[in-house]
C-alpha cells in the first residue's frame, strides 16, 4: 500500500462513531468503519448498517447509535453544576447572615446569591439542552461555559468579601471548583463538537 494512501487511511474516522479511528471500510458501501463496526462476514468486512444485505433481512442486527461529539465532557458539566447546586444548601458562613441551611439564598444581595443562581441556571440550560438535542449546540455549550464563570466569580467574591461580621465556610469552597469543573467541560465540549471530522471522498 503506498505511504499516501496509508497516511489517508490512518486519518480516517468511523462514520458512525467520528472519536474512533477507522480500521476498515465496508466492502458493501465503502463507509469507514472502526473496530467495534467492523463486521467479518465470510472473508468481507461488513458495517452494521450493511447487515441485513448481506445475512438478510431476518438476521438480528444491532445498530449502535452515533455518539455526540462532547457528550462526556457534557456529563461532566452537568454533574459540576448540580454539585454546585447542592453547595446553596450549606451554609456559606460560620455565624450571621449565610450561616444557616441554603446560605446562599437570601434576601439580601450578596456574592452568595449570583454563585447560587448561576448554579441553578447552569441546571436549568444542561437539562433544556439534553432534552432538545439541538443541532448546532455550540450556543447551548457557550452559554454553560459562561454561567460554570458565574458560579466561580460568585463563590470567589463570597469568599473575598464576606457579609460584614462573619467568616466564610463550606458553600463557596465547595461552589468554587464545582464551578470550574462546569466552564472547563463546557469548553471542552465545544471545542470537541466543533473539531473537524475527516470524510471519505
Amino acid at each position: 500500500m503506498p505511504s499516501d494512501e496509508r497516511s489517508t487511511r490512518s486519518a480516517e474516522r468511523c462514520h458512525l462513531h467520528p472519536t474512533r479511528p477507522a480500521v476498515a471500510p465496508c466492502d458493501v458501501c465503502g463507509l469507514p468503519l472502526c473496530l467495534r463496526c467492523a463486521v467479518p462476514v465470510r472473508g468481507r468486512v461488513i458495517g452494521p448498517n450493511c447487515l441485513p444485505e448481506v445475512l438478510g433481512p431476518d438476521a438480528p442486527i444491532e445498530v449502535p447509535t452515533p455518539r455526540e461529539p462532547g457528550a462526556a465532557e457534557r456529563a461532566i458539566a452537568g454533574v459540576a453544576f448540580a454539585v454546585a447546586l447542592a453547595t446553596t444548601a450549606l451554609p456559606w458562613s460560620r455565624f450571621g447572615v449565610g450561616s444557616d441551611a441554603f446560605g446562599a439564598w437570601g434576601r439580601t444581595p450578596r456574592w452568595a446569591l449570583v454563585a447560587g443562581v448561576g448554579s441553578a441556571l447552569g441546571c436549568v440550560v444542561w437539562l433544556v439542552r439534553r432534552l432538545v438535542h439541538p443541532a448546532d449546540g455550540r450556543w447551548w455549550d457557550i452559554g454553560l461555559a459562561v454561567l460554570g464563570g458565574v458560579v466561580v466569580l460568585g463563590a470567589v467574591l463570597a469568599i473575598a468579601r464576606p457579609p460584614a461580621f462573619t467568616r466564610t465556610w463550606l458553600g463557596p469552597w465547595i461552589a468554587a471548583p464545582a464551578g470550574v469543573a462546569a466552564c472547563v467541560a463546557s469548553v471542552a465540549a465545544l471545542r470537541r463538537s466543533r473539531a473537524p471530522v475527516p470524510v471519505r471522498s
